[in-house]
């Protein structure tokens, strides 16, 4: 066995590591030469591996050697024992969608679908360095953000409870056909790679010679930019992630955000927030295109007032400092369904919000009569007759801010005061006693419910927990 041999044995040997322990692992397998050598090491140099493998051909009915490639690779798998599953899918004419990208769509979806069929954790693929190269170049000419430069990753998540697993990113495909000449290793030619009317094929065949030219190690030194890449990208995702969690008020489909605080970020964060946040409000798994996240993101620096964004099916609205985001194409106003009862003292969390309410009986300090947190709220004990609740407030409730003789509306009181509690929280809350108002959530309480000397005192405090975004940038 020659050094080049070994080497990319070892090389995919390593790979492993990225692996599931338990299920099975089904090998997306064409036939061709990348799965040829992508089934071979790890049939025969991974002993623990092979007893979990399972082999899958997808049938496109795009290619007229499809029903030979079917039967070459039911061979393969029967030859060295491994359970074998096909599936055949039908191509419909789509003028949005090309066939090259339809093709890869259903045939992750069939693929996916084996595997749950098979009791399979992961799909293996056999994509190598020179796919990466090609995906970054092609995302290069798309106008890709950071993101599409970053190529393809070694470990995915393809559905809720399958990853999708490429072993052979380190692997040129110069090396492959070096392994199979080497062992003497059968494989099918795809005729469809000859023609150039595919981008993909174009790139190979058109710009890689061009590349090879100016300098043969291309492959190895965009492939090593791309990991540069992606652990900037990791870096800055970080950053917005807490960023996100930090700044933005989540209620029943609708987020909310500070404007200023927004515009204080730089342009490279601003974008990562974003895309974090529309990730998780139109549940995608995939990052927004540059495009669409630059347009929302110049909406709101230029304060557009609002608008559509009709890719997203989401509405955009500047109010105040007050930017919202909700689906559909008007803001959702935000209302609790019904009042929901404090636990005093203890912790309630207002379900479809990233709110929590914590209440706790405290000795009276003079310092609470000159409270400037607007998130607390200091209160007379003795006052509170039948419970405290949190409720959305009715505009034409009454009640007397602290050191008012007068009674006011809630709504007169709101329009005063918006400014100062929309900078804590975006929606109008108020906590009652009964049918009293008590404490405007970052405003003021009721003057019937001031602290005295000598008297037991409830110390409201409301806050913003972290909302989940784990899934982070799929």
């Amino acid at each position: 066995m020659s050094k080049e041999l070994q080497r990319i044995i070892d090389t995919l040997v390593a790979e492993t590591r990225i692996f599931p322990d338990t299920g099975g692992l089904l090998f997306a397998v064409s036939g061709g030469p990348d799965s040829m050598v992508l089934v071979d090491v790890f049939a025969n140099y991974c002993p623990e591996i092979k007893k979990r493998m399972h082999i899958a051909y997808i049938h496109h009915g795009i290619r007229k050697n499809a029903d030979r490639e079917l039967e070459f690779v039911r061979k393969l798998a029967e030859k060295i024992k491994i359970p074998f599953s096909y599936k055949k899918i039908r191509m419909i004419k789509d003028n949005k969608t090309s066939l090259e990208e339809q093709a890869r769509i259903k045939r992750y979806q069939s693929l996916i679908s084996i595997a749950k069929k098979s009791g399979c954790s992961a799909i293996v693929t056999a994509h190598t360095m020179d796919d990466h190269v090609e995906t970054i170049i092609l995302n290069l000419i798309s106008g890709s953000g950071l993101k599409g430069l970053c190529g393809i990753s070694p470990v995915s998540k393809i559905d809720s409870d399958i990853l999708l697993l490429r072993p052979m990113l380190g692997v040129t495909k110069k090396q492959v056909l070096m392994y199979l000449k080497e062992k003497g290793i059968d494989y099918m030619i795809d005729e469809s790679n000859i023609e150039t009317k595919f981008r993909r094929n174009f790139i190979r065949q058109n710009i890689f010679p061009l590349f090879e030219k100016l300098n043969p190690a291309f492959r190895e030194n965009i492939s090593r930019t791309s990991k540069i890449l992606k652990d900037e990208y990791e870096f800055l995702s970080l950053i917005a992630k807490k960023e996100v969690e930090k700044k933005i008020s989540v209620c029943e489909g609708t987020i909310r955000f500070s404007r200023k605080e927004f515009v204080k970020l730089h342009p490279a964060i601003q974008r990562f927030f974003l895309r974090r946040v529309l990730m998780d409000l139109c549940n995608l798994s995939y990052p927004v295109d540059f495009t669409t996240t630059e347009t929302i993101r110049l909406s709101i620096i230029s304060e557009k007032k609002q608008r559509y964004i009709d890719k997203l099916k989401i509405f955009l609205k500047c109010d105040g400092d007050s930017v919202i985001l909700c689906s559909g194409k008007k803001e959702k106003k935000f209302f609790l369904k019904k009042p929901v009862k404090l636990v005093v003292p203890g912790e309630t969390l207002i379900l479809e919000t990233n709110w929590k309410i914590k209440v706790d009986e405290v000795n009276f300090s003079k310092k609470f009569l000159v409270n400037r947190d607007i998130s607390v709220a200091y209160i007379n004990k003795e006052k509170i007759e039948k419970g405290l609740v949190v409720k959305s407030p009715d505009r034409n409730e009454y009640f007397i801010p602290l050191g008012m003789k007068n009674r006011v509306s809630f709504k007169k009181y709101w329009k005063t005061h918006k400014k100062k509690i929309t900078s804590l929280i975006e929606v109008p809350l108020v906590i009652t006693d009964g049918d009293k108002i008590v404490w405007v959530i970052g405003g003021s309480i009721s003057q019937e419910y001031a602290i005295e000397k000598g008297k037991k005192v409830i110390k409201i405090m409301f806050k913003k927990t972290q909302p989940d975004f784990s899934s982070g940038e799929k």
